[in-house]
C-alpha cells in the first residue's frame, strides 16, 4: 500500500477539484444508490416518502393547476414524477443514472403513467418553450458548480413556457457547522462502495470563500487501487440567489422556509429554503 500517495489524494481538494471516479455512472454503485432510493424508510439517497409527499402537495399549491407539463430534473428512480402524473400532470424526467431511469421507466409502464424519462446530462438539454414547470428537488442545484449552475438556469429558462415556474430547494446559510461531515473511515468485506473488500477515508471541508462544502472519500481496493469521490455542495443567502436567478431572466423569485419538517438534522427543517422564480 502507497501510504504516500493516499496521503496525497486525502489532503484537502482545492476548491472545485474533481475526483477521480464517478459515483453515478459506476455500475456497481449506481446499483446501491437505487436500493437506497426506494428504501421508504432511508433519506440518505432520496427523502423519506412522507417528506417527499408533503413536498408534492406544497409543489401542486404553487403551480395550482392541473394537466400541466412538468420536467424533473435530476429525477433518479421517478419518486416525485410518480407522484406528479398521479396528480394528472405529464411529466419528462431526466437523470444523468442510467440505472435509475431504467427502473424509473419500468415502474411507470408498469402503473400506466404518463411519464417520459431520458437518460440524459440536463447540462445538455434543449428543450423550447415546452414546460409549464421545472423541478430541480433534494438539493441537486446545491451540488451544480458555477459554470454548470448557469448552463442549467439557461436550459431552465428555455425549456419553459413564458410564466412557466422554477422551483428548488437549497442548502440556506443556517447551522454550516452542523453541515460539515466528520472525518471517519470504514472497513468493510463489501458494502456501498464496492462488491470487495475496501478501507473508505471521508472527511468534509468548508470553503467560506465560496461558500461551499466538500465531501471527500477516498476508497481503497484490494490490489492497492484508489477511487477519490469529491462533492461539492454550495450553500445560498436569500439575495446571493435572487441576484443569479435574475441574471437568467427569471422574476417574481418567492422564497419559503419550513417547507420540509425538522427531524433533527441539518439537512431539513430550517436549514432548506425552497424557491419559486418565474419565466
Amino acid at each position: 500500500m502507497n501510504i504516500k500517495q493516499i496521503k496525497r489524494q486525502s489532503d484537502k481538494p482545492r476548491l472545485y477539484e474533481k475526483g477521480s471516479s464517478v459515483m453515478w455512472t459506476d455500475p456497481y454503485i449506481s446499483k446501491q444508490l437505487l436500493e437506497l432510493h426506494i428504501n421508504p424508510e432511508n433519506d440518505s439517497a432520496s427523502r423519506s416518502r412522507v417528506i417527499i409527499d408533503r413536498t408534492i402537495n406544497w409543489i401542486s399549491e404553487q403551480i395550482n393547476a392541473s394537466g400541466l407539463n412538468i420536467l424533473d430534473l435530476g429525477c433518479g428512480p421517478g419518486l416525485y414524477a410518480e407522484r406528479l402524473a398521479l396528480k394528472g400532470h405529464s411529466v419528462t424526467g431526466v437523470d444523468f443514472s442510467e440505472t435509475s431511469v431504467q427502473y424509473a421507466a419500468s415502474q411507470a409502464r408498469e402503473k400506466k403513467l404518463d411519464i417520459l424519462y431520458l437518460n440524459k446530462n440536463y447540462l445538455d438539454l434543449d428543450f423550447e418553450s415546452q414546460f409549464d414547470a421545472v423541478i430541480l428537488i433534494y438539493l441537486d442545484f446545491c451540488v451544480l458548480l458555477p459554470a454548470e449552475r448557469d448552463r442549467v438556469l439557461e436550459n431552465v429558462f428555455r425549456a419553459l413556457k413564458k410564466g412557466g415556474l422554477f422551483i428548488c430547494d437549497v442548502v440556506n446559510e443556517r447551522n454550516i457547522e452542523r453541515k460539515i461531515i466528520p472525518q471517519s473511515w470504514e472497513v468493510s468485506e463489501s458494502g456501498f462502495w464496492k462488491d470487495s473488500p475496501y478501507i473508505a477515508l471521508t472527511k468534509g471541508y468548508h470553503y467560506p470563500e465560496a461558500k461551499v462544502l466538500a465531501n471527500q472519500h477516498i476508497v481503497i481496493g484490494e490490489q492497492d487501487t484508489v477511487d477519490t469521490y469529491i462533492f461539492w455542495n454550495h450553500y445560498y443567502e436569500k439575495n446571493d440567489l435572487v441576484k443569479i436567478l435574475e441574471s437568467k431572466g427569471f422574476t417574481d423569485t418567492r422564497d419559503y422556509e419550513n417547507v420540509l419538517p425538522e427531524t433533527g438534522d441539518p439537512w431539513n427543517g430550517e436549514n432548506i429554503t425552497f424557491y419559486v422564480s418565474k419565466k
